[in-house]
């Protein structure tokens, strides 16, 4: 699985290195979902925020994992504004591993209840927070796929994986690239080796 993800970078080189062009440019916003926790399972149900022993953390793969996808970034020499993340245990974590800090950002957050209703909130949360990237750097989201989904984005599957998205400035956005956690190592080669 690992294996063709990375295929699927590496084929895809031509809308890779255009958006990592745009990274480079500023104004997008990278939505990370959290990095490798083992086996997902729903948590929001009993999670107490700030309790991270009632909570799925990262497991020792997902903290290498969100150390190698900041390195990388800034290998890319990817311009941070902002870094906000749901408050989870596991999506903090992945934040400061990889960009040293985070905003706590509730709107990021897992609802306990996982409904029709609450996957449209986490739809339009996300949508929201899209809306108005910085004009100098990137902003980055660190959350749960459920907000990538529920905002019509595509599935930010395996753990770890990447969204980049440009805001069209009327609430919706056009996804520039579906990187997996080990696509952006894979883009810091490649860019070292075209320079």
């Amino acid at each position: 699985m690992r294996l063709l993800a990375l295929l699927l970078v590496l084929l895809a080189a031509p809308a890779a290195a255009d958006a990592l062009g745009a990274l480079r440019a500023g104004g997008l916003v990278v939505f990370l979902r959290h990095a490798e926790t083992g086996p997902p399972h729903p948590d929001s149900a009993t999670a107490v925020i700030g309790d991270c022993d009632t909570q799925r953390g990262l497991n020792e793969t997902g903290r290498a994992q969100a150390r190698a996808i900041g390195e990388a970034i800034r290998d890319l020499r990817i311009p941070i504004a902002e870094v906000r993340a749901s408050p989870f245990c596991r999506t903090m974590e992945t934040a400061v591993l990889a960009f040293g800090d985070a905003v706590p950002d509730f709107s990021l957050a897992l609802p306990r209840e996982l409904d029709a209703r609450a996957h449209a909130g986490m739809g339009e949360a996300l949508r929201a927070l899209a809306a108005a990237p910085p004009t100098r750097g990137n902003l980055v989201l660190v959350g749960h796929s459920y907000h990538m989904i529920n905002a019509g984005g595509p599935r930010p599957d395996p753990q770890g994986a990447a969204v980049v998205l440009r805001p069209d400035g009327a609430g919706g956005f056009t996804t520039l690239a579906l990187i997996p956690p080990d696509g952006w190592p894979a883009l810091a080669r490649r860019d070292l080796a075209v320079q």
